[in-house]
């Protein structure tokens, strides 16, 4: 397999569709031979070890800003939009470095609490069921177009007073962002379809979070509003900025993490069995999922000063790719890596990041996730997949499938709530 995916002049391409179909091939090899490795069409270095990956995502000497570097294209007339693009997401938390960072998480820490995640299990339970109901009769499903799309963008939209019917409009936004953060090299076509949804999503939010200033209604955005720390609040800039950044976290991840997570329990009959006879265990499963095929694929990082890592040079403002799948795949920190084991002890997975990054929606992510996959295995039964070849996404930030489709029959037992 590695041998088909390789350009001249580039050992790795981790740029070729044919990667993504089986990634694990290549970055065992990166890791053994070459774990911290220049990629000359990245234009920049590849992290495979867990150890390294690590370390880096937690010194602050590596900063979440890119620079003004996410995507690239050699035409002059794509410039502008792209450079419009790249400044609008340094206004993000995710690519924020302290202090910036800390008041920004500070301030959305205090809407989006504990309290109210668990608050929202009945509402997720009641969607969830909803569009089991929706294709129960049909016998099949496609999972991440009837399923574990709507599943968070449902309750996104009710978390931000967002109208159901303009659910479309987000999830394609998201999408269109998420093709530029995965792009090592942007075509025309990307940066035209991101920018014009930047720039559509702005506008929504914006007008969207003045409504609700006039009129206050019980919802995220008017708790972000509300929100005080320390006598410092989000501006109006900002507060469309936090929505537009949960818009694109909670769709893209969440999707992503029960679509994967399905997939990897229906491969592994033996793990599936096992979660169906101890369904307490949706717990260690959620996070073997994570480990084993989460959708946070890579993250990016930048130095910000002349910084060593194991013996090479890493110079100032020079771009990082840190390979999450691979650092969750290496046998120096888990044993079988390739082994999908909802068991698993001691999994100190980077599914979700370390350090000040980890995902703030992640509390949020992993309830949606058990709901999600606890409601297809209490009511359907029998359940295979519907395809020979599966399609995987070409997305160095993000793993997902185009489509997932199944065939079942049905329990006919009520769901019920099997953890707390």
């Amino acid at each position: 397999m590695l041998t088909e995916i390789l350009q001249q002049g580039e050992k790795y391409d981790l740029l070729n569709p044919l990667f993504f179909a089986n990634p694990d091939a290549t970055l065992h090899q990166m890791r053994t031979e070459d774990p911290i490795y220049w990629h000359s069409q990245l234009e920049s270095w590849i992290l495979t070890r867990y150890v390294d990956i690590y370390n880096v995502i937690r010194d602050p000497r590596f900063s979440v800003d890119r620079g003004g570097k996410i995507g690239k294209s050699k035409s002059l007339a794509v410039k502008t939009k792209l450079d419009f693009c790249n400044q609008y997401f340094t206004q993000w938390m995710v690519f924020s470095d302290p202090p910036r960072h800390t008041r920004l998480r500070n301030l959305v820490g205090k809407a989006f609490t504990p309290q109210l995640i668990e608050s929202l299990h009945p509402l997720i339970q009641n969607f969830a069921d909803e569009l089991i109901d929706a294709i129960q009769d049909s016998g099949k499903m496609e999972v991440i177009h009837d399923f574990a799309v709507p599943l968070p963008a449902l309750v996104t939209a009710k978390l931000l007073g967002v109208p159901q019917e303009d659910i479309p409009l987000l999830k394609r936004w998201s999408s269109n962002m998420f093709m530029l953060f995965g792009a090592g090299w942007a075509s025309e076509e990307v940066v035209e379809t991101t920018y014009q949804s930047l720039v559509d999503s702005i506008q929504y939010f914006d007008a969207l979070i003045a409504e609700y200033r006039q009129s206050p209604s019980d919802n995220l955005i008017n708790q972000l509003i509300a929100a005080e720390d320390h006598g410092s609040v989000l501006s109006d800039e900002e507060l469309t900025a936090t929505c537009i950044t949960f818009m694109a976290g909670a769709y893209e991840t969440t999707t992503y993490l029960i679509s994967n997570g399905l997939l990897a329990l229906l491969q592994n009959p033996e793990q599936l069995q096992m979660l169906q006879e101890n369904p307490l265990l949706i717990d260690s499963t959620v996070e073997e999922i994570l480990r084993y095929c989460g959708p946070a694929f890579s993250v990016v990082r930048r130095a910000i000063a002349d910084i060593e890592i194991n013996g090479q040079l890493i110079t100032n403002g020079q771009k990082i790719y840190c390979v999450l799948h691979a650092a969750n795949h290496d046998p120096a920190k888990f044993p079988n890596p390739d082994k999908f084991e909802i068991t698993r002890k001691e999994n100190r997975h980077l599914g979700l990041g370390q350090g000040i990054h980890v995902c703030l929606g992640a509390a949020l992510t992993r309830l949606e996730t058990k709901i999600a996959i606890n409601t297809i295995l209490q009511r359907l039964q029998n359940i295979r997949l519907d395809t020979e070849q599966l399609t995987w996404i070409p997305n160095l930030a993000m793993r997902g499938l185009e489509e997932l489709p199944i065939v079942f029959s049905l329990k006919g037992i009520p769901n019920k709530k099997i953890f707390n």
